[in-house]
C-alpha cells in the first residue's frame, strides 16, 4: 500500500531581498587566510549552503550545495589554478581549471559561487565533492597545494538556510533564511517559522495492548513558539487533534491503544507568536507491523574514480542487502542522509522490477540528487565529512536500518563484513551490488 506524503509549504511572513541573520552558527575561521599568498590574499569564504533542496539553482537548474568567494582586495583576481577542498588532509582535492578566464575572474569587491555537486564536467565552477549537512571543513588553497588562502569549519546545517559573514568579510558568521549566492549578505534580521524534526513513535513494538506515543523535537529560532499539536486518525478521518506537551526539549502526545492491524495517520502542527505555522509530513504507523529485515550493507561517500552509474558518472552510492528467503520491494521506502529527517526522499514504487531485491541479493541506490535518471537515483548526496544513512519503511516512521559514519576517504567504501553483520570495515576495492565477503 502506498502511503501518501503531504507537505504544507508555509510562506515566510517576511520576504527578503538580501540574506538575513538568525543566530551565530558554530564554526571557526582564519579571517583572510592562514597564509597570505600574493594576489590571492584578499579572497575569503563569505557564504556557504551545505544542504540545498529548494533555495538556489545552478545554471542547469540543479539544487546543488555551494559556497561563495569574496574578493576583498583592490585588484581583479583570476582563481584558476586554486584548489578548493572539504578535507584538510587533502588540500589538492579539486582544482579550478584554467580554461575560461571570464568564468573564474573576480573583480575587486566581487563575488563568485563554487557549486559543490560532484559534477566538474558542467564547468569551471563545479567541483567533484559535495558539502556535508552534518558539518565539515572548507578551504581555498593556493596553486602550490600547500598554502591555505582561507578556511572555515562549520557545524550541522539546516536545509535551505545558508551561513555567511555579516557584514561581508567581517568575521561575524550568521544564518540566512534567504541565501544570496553571488551577492552581499547585508540585510535585516529574519523571522523564521518553527522547525519540526526527530519525529518518533514508541514503543518499538506496537501491539493492541501498548499505548502509542508520538514524539518530536520542535524548535523556533526566534524563541517564540506558541502551540504544538498533533492531528491523527484512520485513513479518511484524520481529524482528531490533541495538544503535545513539552518534556525537556521534546514534545509528545499519548494516543492510547488501537486494535491490531489498524493503520493510523498523523501530522504535527507548530505555530509561533507571529502566526507562522508549519506542518510536518503526514506519516503513519500500523499496529502489529513487522518491518522487513534488510540492511544498508555498503556505501561510498566520496567517489572520484571508483565506479560509475549507468551514465558513466562517479556518484555516491548506498547498497541494500536482502539476507532473507523472500524478495523484498523497497519501492515506497524512504532514504535519507539525516536521522532527524528520515523522509527526505521516497523511493518510487512505480517500477517494482527495478526496486525489488531478490533473496540474498543486493541493490545499489545512487546518491546523486538526480532522480530524473531513474528510480534508483535518489535525491540525496552523502557527505564525505560524515553523516547518516537511514532507510525507513513506507509509513515514514519505522527505521528499517541506519548507520552513522565519520569522515570518509575518497574511493574507499565502508561496509559490513560478513554481509548483514554488525562488523563495519573499509574496502579499498568497493563492491557495489556484490558481496563484501
Amino acid at each position: 500500500m502506498k502511503i501518501a506524503k503531504w507537505l504544507l509549504v508555509i510562506p515566510m511572513a517576511v520576504v527578503l531581498t538580501w540574506g538575513c541573520s538568525l543566530d551565530e552558527p558554530t564554526g571557526t575561521s582564519n579571517g583572510n587566510g592562514n597564509t597570505n599568498t600574493g594576489d590571492f590574499s584578499g579572497l575569503i569564504i563569505n557564504e556557504i549552503l551545505a544542504s540545498n533542496d529548494a533555495a538556489n539553482t545552478d545554471a542547469l537548474g540543479g539544487f546543488d550545495d555551494w559556497f561563495e568567494i569574496l574578493n576583498t582586495g583592490t585588484d581583479t583576481v583570476n582563481i584558476a589554478g586554486l584548489f578548493v577542498t572539504d578535507d584538510l588532509t587533502n588540500l589538492e582535492q579539486a582544482q579550478i581549471p584554467n580554461t575560461n578566464a571570464a568564468a573564474t575572474t573576480i573583480l575587486p569587491g566581487g563575488f563568485l559561487v563554487i557549486w559543490c555537486d560532484n559534477e566538474s564536467f558542467q564547468g569551471e565552477l563545479h567541483v567533484d565533492f559535495a558539502l556535508s549537512s552534518g558539518g565539515e571543513d572548507l578551504a581555498i588553497v593556493a596553486p602550490d597545494g600547500i598554502s591555505i588562502v582561507d578556511s572555515y569549519t562549520f557545524g550541522p546545517q539546516t536545509t535551505d538556510i545558508s551561513i555567511g559573514q555579516n557584514p561581508d568579510a567581517s568575521g561575524n558568521w550568521e544564518s540566512f533564511s534567504e541565501p544570496t549566492p553571488g551577492e552581499s549578505n547585508t540585510g535585516a534580521p529574519a523571522s523564521f517559522p518553527p522547525e519540526i524534526s526527530n519525529i518518533s513513535i514508541s514503543p518499538d513494538s506496537l501491539t493492541d495492548a501498548t499505548p502509542i506515543i508520538i514524539s518530536a523535537k520542535v524548535t523556533d529560532a526566534n524563541d517564540d513558539l506558541n502551540t504544538v499539536s498533533l492531528t491523527f486518525g484512520e485513513e479518511g478521518t484524520v481529524n482528531n487533534e490533541t495538544a503535545m506537551s513539552l518534556t525537556d526539549s521534546t514534545y509528545s502526545a499519548d494516543l492510547g491503544t488501537f486494535a491490531d492491524g489498524t493503520r493510523v495517520f498523523f501530522f504535527i502542527t507548530a505555530t509561533d507568536a507571529e502566526g507562522q505555522t508549519v506542518q510536518s509530513d503526514t506519516l503513519s504507523f500500523e499496529v502489529g507491523f513487522v518491518p522487513p529485515v534488510i540492511f544498508i550493507n555498503e556505501f561510498l561517500a566520496s567517489n572520484d574514480s571508483c565506479c560509475t552509474d549507468e551514465n558513466g558518472e562517479f556518484d555516491d552510492w548506498i547498497e541494500i542487502y536482502n539476507p532473507g528467503l523472500e524478495a523484498i520491494d523497497i519501492g515506497g521506502m524512504y532514504i535519507s542522509d539525516d536521522a532527524a529527517e528520515p523522509t527526505v526522499w521516497q523511493i518510487p514504487d512505480t517500477a517494482p522490477d527495478t526496486t525489488t531485491i531478490q533473496p540474498g541479493g543486493f541493490l545499489v541506490l545512487w546518491a546523486d540528487k538526480e532522480p530524473e535518471q531513474g528510480v534508483l537515483h535518489v535525491n540525496i548526496k552523502l557527505g564525505s565529512g560524515g553523516e547518516d544513512a537511514v532507510l525507513t519503511a513506507p509509513n515514514g516512521t519505522t527505521t528499517i536500518d541506519s548507520y552513522t559514519f565519520g569522515a570518509q576517504t575518497t574511493d574507499v567504501s565502508m561496509g559490513r563484513q560478513p554481509d548483514g553483520s554488525d562488523n563495519w570495515i573499509t574496502f579499498d576495492s568497493p563492491t557495489p551490488g556484490a558481496s563484501n565477503n
